[in-house]
């Protein structure tokens, strides 16, 4: 009997009673002590899970437009509805067996070399060192096998000579929208968030109808080598649901009946374990502008590019994962999912309050320096005038910080060193990466604040003045604060008294200066007092 992912019992959740479980995925929705949250024993897991079940949604249950997806919201789908939606795609969720696997080659792969199974998670980067030292010899449990292996699939980072990245890049962003009660109340169910991250079916309206364009595990693998006739995946190739379902990596779990065995992430009892797996390189080389709904972009003029993960998830990021920032060249622009929630007309949803979640692996190449998480809100504003001076205002915010960041940065750097020294001319930012993150992390509560106050009137000239000119005074004097704790940790021996003293003259000149004055909406004649 095989293990099929749709109808074990394997998604580890936590109920509004705060007990937690383990549920078959068509149990999302069930309304007797519903399901609030996941419970995966890691973090990517957690992120992982999510996109399993939007994709799911998205493939089998999406709404037929934009009114079906509004009534949805407040609909109680029924389990076993939800159930015989997914069993269309059954035969592409079993995990193990002799036919198509999930998320595995078609070919078994035997003349490769096993590889231990701690090579399957990213944060290893194929080393036995994982601090869980025995996890090869106690395995996985399918569940976790599944969690690990979509995870892989999903992020997949630079491998090597053929080992394909995912179909967003090595360690793509994810941004997802979050529902919350507005005032103390029940937990939102776990199926109302994800339902905010489905999209109508038309958007993925495609003339690639079979199920192997969707679930590519159900075909030969359009293998990518010098020799092949498909080194290339394109979206027009491929049904555009594939952007859930991406395979770059081509693999096959080795399971093991066991008599009793325990998994080493979960600690589950077990009688089939995964402790080894086989992988062979050019899969399927996913190239072309492929846009996955919950990833924001950078666009271009010929190309569209997810964007990644680079450090701490704060409100510097603002731009391009809540709300569209353009230049010159590129236009920055959130997740499909994001855009499309913020054009809906959510007056009647005032019980609920909306944040974003974002998260992924900071990659550098095949290695991963950090997961990274963060929440940020949503300010949803159903007037199209209104949200346009939000935005507008949001942005200058924000272009205002960094103005004020670097003026901080090039002031402390002529406190420090004398105009001869080469440490004065370098860009290197790693001296100052500590005082980026302290910026940014102690100035976002103020920042969102102020939104919070703008919400109600944005067009409010009067209002939006006072902000501007509250937000000036805050980060003036965090700056002026910062450069008297941080301009004399050099050495005593290259500590210089005047130069201390003219830097931070400049400072307080530059924070006045013109560009910052525009931003916020300031008399460019003003004197520059406080």
């Amino acid at each position: 009997m095989t293990y099929n992912l749709l109808e074990e019992a394997w998604i580890p959740v936590i109920r509004a009673d705060q007990s937690r479980d383990c549920i078959a995925p068509w149990q999302i929705v069930e309304t007797d002590n519903p399901v609030i949250a996941l419970t995966a024993p890691r973090p990517d897991f957690n992120g992982t899970l999510m996109q399993f079940l939007i994709g799911l949604l998205q493939t089998t249950y999406a709404p037929k437009d934009a009114i079906h997806w509004n009534r949805g919201l407040e609909t109680r789908f029924e389990p076993e509805g939800l159930r015989e939606a997914f069993a269309r795609y059954r035969h592409a969720f079993n995990l193990d067996g002799d036919g198509p696997r999930f998320m595995q080659d078609l070919d078994a792969l035997n003349e490769q070399r096993p590889l231990p199974i701690t090579a399957l998670l990213i944060d290893t980067a194929g080393s036995e060192t994982h601090f869980i030292k025995n996890l090869p010899e106690q395995g996985l449990s399918p569940a976790l096998a599944a969690m690990a292996l979509y995870t892989l699939q999903t992020n997949a980072p630079s491998g090597g000579a053929g080992h394909r990245t995912s179909l967003r890049g090595g360690g793509p962003l994810t941004t997802l929208v979050m529902a919350q009660p507005a005032e103390a109340g029940p937990p939102v169910p776990l199926w109302q968030t994800l339902w905010l991250n489905v999209r109508p079916a038309g958007e993925f309206a495609s003339d690639h109808e079979a199920d192997a364009d969707i679930f590519p595990w159900l075909a030969p693998t359009r293998v990518s080598d010098k020799t092949s006739k498909t080194p290339m995946t394109a979206p027009a190739d491929v049904n555009p649901l594939q952007a859930f379902w991406g395979m770059p990596r081509r693999i096959r779990l080795d399971f093991e009946q066991v008599a009793e065995g325990e998994c080493g992430l979960s600690g589950v009892r077990s009688d089939l374990l995964v402790r080894e797996y086989r992988t062979r390189n050019y899969g399927v080389n996913y190239g072309g502008n492929w846009e996955h709904s919950l990833s924001p972009h950078n666009r271009g003029t010929d190309e569209i590019i997810p964007l990644h993960p680079r450090g701490a998830i704060q409100y510097r990021h603002w731009l391009g994962l809540v709300q569209e920032i353009k230049d010159k060249k590129s236009q920055r622009t959130p997740a499909r999912v994001v855009t499309r929630f913020q054009g809906e007309n959510l007056e009647d949803r005032k019980n609920l309050r909306f944040r974003l979640w974002a998260f992924g692996f900071d990659m550098d190449n095949m290695k991963p320096r950090g997961w990274y998480e963060g929440t940020l809100p949503i300010y949803h504003i159903d007037d199209a005038e209104s949200r346009q001076r939000f935005e507008a205002t949001s942005e200058n915010l924000v272009k205002a910080a960094s103005e004020f960041l670097g003026n901080l940065r090039s002031c402390l750097k002529a406190a420090w060193f004398a105009p001869d020294d080469p440490r004065s001319k370098s860009t290197d930012p790693k001296p100052f990466q500590f005082l980026d993150a302290a910026f940014w992390a102690d100035t976002e509560s103020d920042f969102y604040a102020l939104l919070e106050r703008l919400r109600p009137a944005p067009n409010d000239a009067t209002l939006r003045q006072q902000v501007y000119r509250d937000w000036h005074h805050l980060l003036h004097q965090y700056t002026l604060s910062t450069f008297h704790r941080q301009a004399n940790t050099s050495a005593i021996a290259e500590q210089n008294p005047r130069r201390i003293a003219q830097a931070f003259r400049k400072l307080k000149s530059f924070n006045y200066k013109k560009d910052i004055k525009i931003l916020l909406e300031m008399p460019l004649k003003s004197p520059n007092t406080p």
